[in-house]
């Protein structure tokens, strides 16, 4: 009997949500003991015969595997030079200096290191790097600037910019 009540107050509930009413007098029929859900159908006479549907179901969700964790990588270490040296070989209007940038790899995570001259991107370099070498002309009375970034898949870590010219 309870699990007879239970069904028709289910029923009940599912006809007013889909907005049909419950006239007194209406009677209900089980047709399985091991109800997944069921579907609702109304027969209203007011001169053409209609018919109202109302399914109520239940909803499953299963997983297909285990939840994967989620990585996010820490930021690389910030490299810091460890030495730096350049030289010049002057002409007119200038001078083509070579420039030796040797830094400390002080990161485990880093996918790379890229070498800027001046904020452009001049070498992408693999991981664990520590040395690059740049030969550029340098205009009389100007100077290049230079740093090292450290990157893997979310996050940039800058070394300190150093400035140098051939005078």
């Amino acid at each position: 009997m309870f699990k007879f009540l239970s069904i028709f107050l289910s029923l009940m509930t599912a006809l007013s949500a889909c907005n049909l009413s419950v006239e007194s007098g209406m009677s209900t029929q089980t047709i399985s003991q091991n109800l997944t859900g069921f579907v609702v159908v109304k027969t209203l006479q007011d001169g053409n015969a209609r018919t109202q549907t109302a399914a109520v179901m239940p909803t499953y969700d299963t997983p297909t595997g285990p939840a994967l964790p989620i990585s996010t990588p820490f930021p690389p270490n910030t490299p810091v030079w460890s030495i730096y040296t350049y030289t010049c070989e002057f002409s007119a209007g200038g001078g083509t200096m070579t420039m030796e940038l040797t830094w400390d790899d002080r990161s485990e995570n880093e996918e790379g290191y890229t070498v800027y001259r001046d904020e452009q991107a001049i070498a992408t370099l693999a991981p664990n790097s520590t040395y690059y070498v740049d030969v550029a002309f340098v205009a009389k009375g100007k100077a290049l600037s230079y740093f090292v970034e450290a990157f893997n898949t979310e996050w940039r870590a800058s070394s300190s910019t150093i400035t140098y010219g051939c005078q």
